[in-house]
């Protein structure tokens, strides 16, 4: 058992970083405009770059994941057009949510949870909607950990002329990405997961055929700070010294510099077969302890597992038991799989064999 002063974090993120991004955090407050400044700013930007794999427009927006997905979908569609939206999980109905407060009309491409998007169902909808001018997708559905085919999908949205948008929070660094080869337009994700960061950053990757759609008219009523243009306006005008529109989080631009020089080190490839290993390593040990993983191993998440509670057993009882006995934070199951399932996040760049040891032996030791 693990001391109560060390807790081990394992929920889908916010993850434990490194101690040196940690430091990061703690230096002197500095200003978000100047040449030393944008000079690190746009390191980060190029950086982030080769995670997306794109040669896009990259934004360091403030705020969770939501913030940059609220922004691609408000800013690259307008009021009143269509939508066709993948919803499998939790946060594919959050994406549903968005796009009809921004007043768009939502063509819903409905999957099982637990089940992977079916393409052809988006092919489908075009032929009933073949007006629809977007498509939404959640590449890692943090809720159930299946992992959609973007790749599948995003040819589709192309043939359709439609900008394809991707919900990549808890994907990005973690599977692989091409944006140019899965025709993605837009890509949102998040600094807290798996790119080892804290939380407060949602960095998002437009494309040139994105602007296209961003530019179709000259104002937009979904909002100001969510406005794509406004990033871009004050990227370009003021580029020499501000490249942002507001007060920028100095301190976590910092501690997400740490986190994306430590992943380049690794390397990009070599972090996620290291990922691999560990959620194998997991499944084997969650088998082992009667709480067989939601999804085969054929489609495991590399980043993110989910079991089953033991029968008659609410999953909140091992999700309590881990952490009241060992000190392990583990999260429960969402919507209609609370109570069902257990989800335990491997996406921190810090999770060793020894820590995946550490849970398989506690979830072993649940009931005994």
């Amino acid at each position: 058992m693990i001391s109560k002063k060390t807790k081990k974090l394992m929920i889908p993120g916010p993850v434990e970083v490194h101690p040196d991004v940690l430091r990061a955090l703690a230096e002197p407050v500095e200003p978000h405009y100047g040449d030393a400044w944008v000079e690190k700013y746009q390191r980060v930007l190029s950086l982030l770059a080769e995670v997306f794999n794109t040669k896009g427009d990259i934004f360091l927006m403030m705020g969770s994941g939501s913030c940059a997905i609220d922004a691609a979908i408000g800013s690259s569609l307008l009021t009143g057009e269509k939508i066709i939206v993948g919803n499998n999980g939790f946060f594919g109905d959050r994406l549903v949510s968005i796009a009809r407060r921004n007043g768009l009309k939502v063509v819903e491409v409905a999957g099982e949870w637990g089940k992977k998007l079916d393409p052809q169902d988006f092919s489908k909808a075009f032929k009933k909607h073949p007006d629809a001018k977007g498509v939404a997708v959640v590449h890692s559905e943090t809720s159930t950990t299946v992992i959609n085919p973007v790749e599948e999908i995003g040819p589709i949205a192309r043939k359709h002329d439609a900008v394809f948008i991707v919900d990549a929070v808890s994907a990005l660094g973690g599977l692989p990405y091409d944006m140019g080869a899965w025709c993605i337009d837009i890509c949102a994700t998040a600094s807290q997961k798996c790119l080892g960061a804290p939380p407060g950053l949602a960095p998002i990757a437009i494309t040139k055929r994105a602007w296209e759609f961003i530019n179709r008219v000259e104002t937009n009523a979904h909002g100001w700070y969510t406005d794509l243009r406004v990033w871009r306006k004050y990227s370009i005008d003021w580029a020499d010294w501000h490249p942002t529109p507001v007060t920028m989080a100095t301190n976590i631009v910092n501690a997400l510099l740490v986190a994306l020089e430590q992943l380049m080190k690794e390397g990009i490839v070599n972090r996620m077969e290291r990922y691999r290993r560990l959620a194998l390593q997991l499944r084997e040990g969650m088998r082992a302890a009667g709480m067989p993983p939601f999804t085969p191993d054929e489609e495991l998440n590399p980043v993110l597992t989910a079991g089953y509670s033991p029968k008659g057993i609410p999953s909140s009882e091992v999700v309590k038991y881990l952490f009241e006995k060992y000190n392990i934070q583990i999260s429960g199951g969402l919507g209609e799989l609370k109570q069902k399932v257990f989800r335990i996040g491997h996406m921190s760049p810090i999770i060793t064999e020894q820590d995946i040891s550490l849970v398989c032996n506690a979830l072993n030791a649940f009931g005994k």
